[in-house]
């Protein structure tokens, strides 16, 4: 599989490693869908990347923490798309303080995890039409087995760092429970970890301490960190390659695999959504 003339849609393209993301499937061919929470900067974009390589851009509004507008994203999708080849799940966030989202849901799960997986859930009909394609997720190696007595931080003091792991390791693990549905269907589904890139919203967010701690390390480029997710969704080589973990273009080993807790978090993302 390559991307030259394939549907990609792109969550989180207007800024950081999306918007490197977007620009390296549309040069390599790709027609993109930018799914974007400000229609403004996606229009823009839309129109640089035609202007870039000729390929006309599609957008879509979505707000990755409110399940009413991916439901709609996803609802605007199937009406305008026979198919899609390729999803990136990249949209995400990190707060130093506790905040919910339009359903009532810590706001960094809300958008982090449950982003991922309802829109995911909702466009798997369009994959499936066409009988293979990829899911790229966007994880981390910052990861933190989730608390599933209290996934929210409902009780236990709001830690912005934690969340935001604990939100890492979710990812890894719904895709390896979504790799297990996809089986056989000629569908594949990978997490890889960007490293940390400098100068991204997520990095500005991080507390002022830890900021600082980064800052002293040379931060990865915006193409460094896209890269690997640029490879999984368009090498021919990883046809059928489903449910692993990647960096730098390498497998590298998970230690959060667990069948049992994969599944209920599965189980916890139905009953939320």
């Amino acid at each position: 599989m390559d991307v030259m003339d394939k549907l990609v849609l792109v969550t989180g393209p207007t800024t950081g490693i999306g918007r490197e993301i977007a620009y390296q499937l549309a040069d390599a061919g790709a027609t993109l869908v930018l799914a974007c929470r400000d229609a403004a900067k996606g229009k823009s974009l839309a129109g640089e990347l035609q202007h870039r390589t000729g390929h006309a851009a599609h957008v879509v509004a979505l707000e990755a923490s409110s399940q009413a507008s991916i439901r709609a994203c996803a609802r605007e999708c199937r009406d305008r798309f026979p198919a899609l080849d390729v999803l990136v799940n990249n949209a995400g966030l990190s707060h130093g303080e506790r905040q919910v989202g339009p359903d009532g849901i810590e706001l960094t799960f809300a958008t982090n995890v449950l982003g991922y997986w309802l829109l995911t859930e909702e466009l798997r009909g369009l994959f499936q039409a066409r009988g293979r394609g990829r899911i790229v997720n966007v994880a981390s190696l910052f990861a933190q087995p989730p608390d599933f007595s209290d996934l929210q931080f409902g009780s236990r003091p709001y830690d912005g760092l934690q969340a935001y792991a604990q939100s890492k390791a979710c990812n890894r693990m719904l895709t390896w429970a979504l790799a297990r549905r996809l089986e056989g269907t000629g569908v594949t589904a990978n997490a890889y970890a960007p490293g940390f890139v400098a100068g991204t919203g997520l990095s500005r967010d991080l507390p002022p301490a830890v900021r600082e701690l980064y800052q002293r390390r040379p931060g990865r480029t915006h193409a460094e960190g896209a890269d690997t997710a640029v490879w999984l969704a368009s090498d021919p080589g990883l046809d059928g390659v489903n449910g692993r973990f990647f960096m730098d273009r390498r497998e590298i080993p998970c230690d959060l695999r667990d069948e049992e807790r994969e599944e209920r978090l599965w189980k916890i993302c139905e009953e939320l959504t």
